[in-house]
């Protein structure tokens, strides 16, 4: 559609075009790099500038473009050339948008995604720059293409769901299409799409790319207080806290004039000192209405409440402590008024720790810190509650000074997601996109991150859910534990990225065999785990063959892959039953290995004959 406009799409220059073809030979080098170059004077003087500017901080000044194609490289000198390029190249506006502070957002945004690229070593800090710097070039080809109403308005809650809804397709498709046409990577032109659409070879650089929009994006004081919460999720999901956000800021502040200089672009020293101010101190405080209240905490059970040491700490740090010595109470308080932390004696629960945690993370998700204090918790009971959500777990002795330590920037992260929402809610009504943010977030919890499968933990709560439903209505339930045959000579062989993509194949492949009301997840490693509530171990080994098969006649170039299983059934009179169930499916898992391998093994009754 873009294509048939009669607009004239943004295009780089004839030289940067070149490059880009000629760093796909094998057999490119500097000097036929340099040579193409000079068909461009003004990005050889710019590549010698870039070459000596903060992005190579600490190097030696050069004047030849030789050494600052070494100094960038032969790849992102060429990546770097289709960026230098477009700017400018439309003018000084394009429909209702100005392209002037159209490029020093990008600018803004090629440093940041930079700096996060030097932190995470995710790709070479030039590639990260020109990949910021492009970002949101799809919108100057949906504005150059269909005209000024092409991106709808930008002050309406989603505006790419509109140019989806209108046009078929949003103005980050159309960034990453204009990435391909001009060779580059897939990798880089896919993390241009949202994380959720991106694949996973590229999701972490996607999250990237939209951190370094979020914060570019909320220079703009008219736009801060909407992209505040997005830029502080996305940066924890990278684990940058709020320090690290305050660098990265203060890093671009200092980066931003001389390379503004380089490319040209009018900045106004005032206006610009203006924006850095005023987005920094919006991140350096949560809003002064929730700073003039101090922060609740809840000391919950006999061991919590009695610690007199532990309150008066508390009390010092000038929180607010509750304190409820009967246990039942103390979640009826919880559960009433939300403090921001709870300090859990977790020695006396009537229940186990860990369905305490999970129960509590359903409902509550990020908006509570969980402290237990324990004294006869062994390391794996410990392990259990951290996974179903427990913050942390310490001695029910640890020192009350010390137990403030710890909740101190767990309280404050608390703080400022409830401030962020507030403050999100009130200005705009926004609460819902929160409310979606913490359901993606909890799918996240219980997803894996490779193959898209339910993780460990959903598996864990799935086996007890359904072992429930199978007492009370007196049905079977089976398992099988799946294994991919020889999988660590794949990753030997062929390198771990095709590895991942067997792993994916085979979730797949695996996925058009199971039940409604199956669940099929990963288990750990090339082990995955098949749960069929109401079905006794022969029917599920009869769907575990027809998977076997599946998975053995996987073609799209993948390397031959195998898979065997063990099948086994619960027993209600075992008083382990879903324990028991799946050692027992382990145990046929390994006769299936021994046995040679690629095929299903029934596990056997006790009597020696098979399961049934």
């Amino acid at each position: 559609m873009l294509r048939d406009s009669r607009g004239t799409l943004p295009s780089p220059n004839s030289v940067a075009l070149q490059l880009m073809r000629l760093v796909e030979r094998d057999d490119v080098g500097v000097f036929e790099v340099c040579r193409v170059a000079r068909g461009d004077p003004v990005l050889v003087g710019k590549a010698v500038q870039l070459a000596n500017s903060a992005l190579y901080a600490g190097l030696r000044p050069t004047a030849a473009i030789e050494d600052a194609v070494m100094r960038i490289g032969v790849a992102a000198l060429a990546r770097l050339a289709v960026g230098l390029s477009l700017v400018h190249s439309h003018g000084t506006r394009l429909g209702n948008l100005e392209l002037e502070l159209f490029w020093r957002r990008s600018l803004a945004r090629g440093l940041v995604l930079q700096q996060l690229a030097r932190r995470r070593h995710a790709l070479p800090v030039s590639e990260a720059f020109s990949l910021g710097l492009l970002a949101d070039i799809g919108q100057l080809g949906m504005l150059a293409a269909l005209g000024p109403d092409a991106l709808g308005d930008p002050a309406q809650d989603d505006p790419l769901a509109w140019q989806r809804q209108r046009w078929g397709f949003d103005q980050t498709e159309v960034g990453g299409a204009l990435l391909q046409t001009w060779n580059f990577p897939r990798r880089l032109w896919q993390a241009l799409l949202p994380p959720g659409s991106a694949p996973d070879a590229s999701a972490e650089l996607s999250s990237m790319v939209e951190v370094a929009r979020s914060l570019a994006a909320a220079l703009d004081a008219r736009r801060a207080l909407r992209e505040l919460p997005g830029l502080c999720m996305g940066a924890l999901r990278l684990g940058l806290d709020e320090a690290a956000l305050l660098g990265m800021l203060d890093q671009l502040h200092e980066d931003f004039a001389q390379l503004a200089a380089i490319l040209q672009l009018q900045v106004s020293q005032q206006q610009a000192q203006q924006e850095f101010q005023s987005l920094r101190e919006r991140l350096g405080s949560a809003p002064a209405q929730f700073d003039a209240q101090p922060a609740t905490v809840l000391l919950a059970g006999p061991l919590a409440s009695g610690r007199a040491d532990l309150q008066q700490a508390l009390r010092d740090e000038g929180w607010n402590v509750v304190v409820e010595p009967d246990l039942a109470a103390g979640f009826e308080h919880a559960r009433a008024s939300l403090p921001d932390a709870v300090v859990l004696d977790a020695e006396h629960l009537p229940m186990p720790p860990e369905e305490l945690c999970r129960s509590w993370r359903e409902h509550e998700s990020a908006r509570l810190y969980l402290l237990l204090l324990a004294e006869r918790l062994d390391g794996e009971q410990q392990l259990l509650a951290l996974r179903a959500g427990a913050n942390d777990v310490l001695p029910a002795s640890t020192p009350g000074e010390l137990v403030v330590a710890r909740l101190r920037p767990g309280i404050r992260m608390v703080r400022l997601i409830h401030a962020l929402e507030r403050e999100r809610a009130q200005a705009h009504g926004r609460q819902r996109e929160l409310a979606a943010l913490n359901a993606r977030l909890r799918e996240a919890a219980y997803s894996d991150e490779l193959t898209g499968l339910p993780n460990r933990r959903a598996l864990d709560e799935f086996l007890a859910r359904s072992w429930e439903h199978a007492l009370a209505h007196d049905l079977a339930l089976s398992c099988v534990l799946l294994d991919l045959d020889h999988f660590k000579s794949i990753n030997d062989t062929h390198g771990h990225d095709t590895g991942d993509r067997v792993l994916r194949a085979v979730a797949r492949a695996l996925q058009e065999h199971c039940r409604g009301d199956d669940l099929l997840a990963r288990w750990g490693g090339e082990e995955l785990v098949l749960v069929c509530p109401g079905v006794e171990p022969g029917a599920a080994a009869a769907v575990a063959e027809r998977m076997r098969s599946a998975v053995q006649q996987l073609g799209g170039g993948l390397p031959a892959v195998t898979l065997s299983g063990g099948v086994a059934g619960a027993a209600r009179e075992h008083p382990d039953s879903v324990g028991a169930m799946m050692r027992a499916a382990d145990q046929a898992l390994l006769r299936a290995k021994r046995e040679g391998r690629n095929r299903i093994v029934l596990a056997e009754a006790e009597d020696g004959s098979a399961a049934a």
